[in-house]
């Protein structure tokens, strides 16, 4: 997404001037809000900027220009825009279009893990279901072929009627070839007018009942929520709403099979609605239960991680998020990032970063993983938060910073630091993507900033004790 659009005409007669767009980025990086509404006002800028600016900062300057010009405001402004002025746009007959860019924005953004998006996309979809212009269908010229009824009278008409008689033989269409005299009607290429579902409901209707299965089971259940909460207006079925009554239905499929639950499903419900699951899976005579971690206090600051055992091994299910200072830091130094995707560390400092009694997972530890998990070229699908997940090892998208500084790759990349180095100087990282199933092994400069997986260790008197906690507390 580009961070700003190039404009021909913003409000009124703008006056279009380098000097005066160098100086509105200055305002804006630098904070100086006043001096930017001033500007615009004037109409002393050439592009939309938005910057660093929060959302509700972009709509101080920029209302009216968003109001007039929604599409070229979105894809300068996309967040600022889909957070600031979303319900507004939504609520707009006529920006159909710029409200569905900021649907799919916000389900993007939500789908990913962020909280404060599917907040927001709530509001925007109430907005939206509110203008009745967007339920609408929409008319499609769509070329095809079909049987169109001949002419009525004339040569052309004889001409039709042997048409269909030879056309309806080669089709092998009996009931055609017994009204081509009566009802004469030939088969050819030709245009027709579709009628289709409203665009901006279909986008609503798949991304709401899919976002439960390809988001962080840390919000899945917030997903699923929304989902209900819109079945009746979007029309999505009930059999694809994911509840207690799905669980229901899920349990009773495998029984009736007698096969095992499968693990990832089964962590995903329980991450949504533990205990209510295990009380379904009582009543159906299960024996399996949701996962029990064990918790792992750091005493440097009190933070909470969950662990679990998988295959002897006792990991941090989460990415660590204790601040170094200077050689760590949240993803765009947004403390938001830190919350759901932990901190991401230079290699100097992951060495360092795991609390007492724990330990930066190794190479080795992580190629047992991956065997465990099916071989490095399949493990991805049961380790990734939004693949099977088998054994709640919950892997998060949290992406990565370069050796400029530059974050990158946020909701689609995961990489995490080994205590491994290599001869030439760097050290051994390990990578998935949201969408592969093969987890990657590389050598990766040691400026760079990633996250870091801790693992207890294998002592007596590890500051580790089981608990039953909810998998849904993150």
């Amino acid at each position: 997404m580009k961070n700003f659009a190039y404009i021909s005409v913003l409000v009124g007669s703008l006056v279009m001037s380098a000097f005066a767009q160098d100086a509105l980025h200055e305002a804006i990086d630098g904070g100086d809000i006043a001096t930017a509404q001033k500007m615009v006002k004037k109409g002393e800028i050439e592009e939309i900027y938005c910057g660093k600016l929060s959302a509700n900062d972009a709509v101080k300057v920029y209302d009216k220009i968003f109001k007039s010009m929604p599409d070229e405001s979105f894809a300068a402004c996309p967040n600022q825009f889909s957070y600031g002025y979303g319900e507004k746009v939504c609520g707009n007959a006529k920006a159909m279009n710029a409200c569905t860019e900021v649907l799919s924005y916000l389900l993007m953004e939500g789908s990913a893990g962020n909280v404060n998006a599917i907040d927001a996309l709530d509001k925007v979809t109430k907005a939206a279901l509110k203008t009745k212009a967007f339920a609408k269908p929409v008319k499609e010229q769509v070329d095809t072929t079909a049987w169109v009824a001949c002419p009525k009278k004339g040569k052309d008409r004889a001409a039709c009627i042997e048409e269909c008689k030879s056309q309806s033989d080669s089709l092998g269409d009996e009931a055609h070839r017994l009204t081509c005299d009566s009802k004469p009607e030939h088969f050819i290429e030709t245009t027709i007018s579709v009628s289709k579902p409203s665009p901006l409901y279909e986008k609503l209707r798949t991304g709401l009942a899919e976002g439960f299965w390809k988001s962080p089971m840390s919000v899945a259940a917030k997903f699923a929520t929304l989902a209900g909460s819109y079945a009746k207006a979007l029309a999505i079925e009930d059999t694809a709403i994911v509840n207690n009554d799905y669980i229901t239905r899920w349990a009773d499929t495998h029984k009736a099979a007698g096969t095992a639950l499968p693990g990832g499903m089964l962590f995903r419900f329980c991450s949504a609605w533990q205990p209510a699951v295990d009380s379904i899976l009582k009543e159906k005579e299960f024996e399996t239960r949701c996962p029990v971690f064990e918790s792992f206090v750091d005493p440097r600051d009190n933070q909470k991680y969950k662990v679990k055992d998988i295959n002897g091994t006792k990991w941090f299910v989460q990415n660590l998020n204790f601040a170094i200072e200077e050689k760590s830091q949240c993803y765009d130094r947004e403390d938001e990032n830190c919350k759901l995707y932990g901190r991401l560390y230079n290699h100097e400092a992951a060495l360092a970063a795991c609390p007492e009694g724990s330990h930066i997972s190794t190479d080795e530890e992580w190629k047992d993983l991956e065997s465990y998990a099916g071989g490095a070229s399949e493990a991805a699908e049961k380790l990734r938060s939004n693949g099977s997940d088998d054994y709640a090892f919950t892997v998060l998208f949290g992406g990565y910073v370069n050796k400029n500084g530059i974050p990158v790759i946020l909701g689609e990349g995961a990489y995490f630091w080994t205590e491994k180095e290599t001869a030439d100087g760097r050290a051994i990282a390990r990578s998935m993507f949201s969408t592969d199933r093969d987890v990657n092994s590389m050598p990766v400069e040691k400026s760079f900033s990633m996250s870091v997986r801790c693992v207890v260790d294998a002592v007596a008197g590890a500051p580790a004790e089981a608990t039953e906690e909810a998998p849904a507390e993150e």
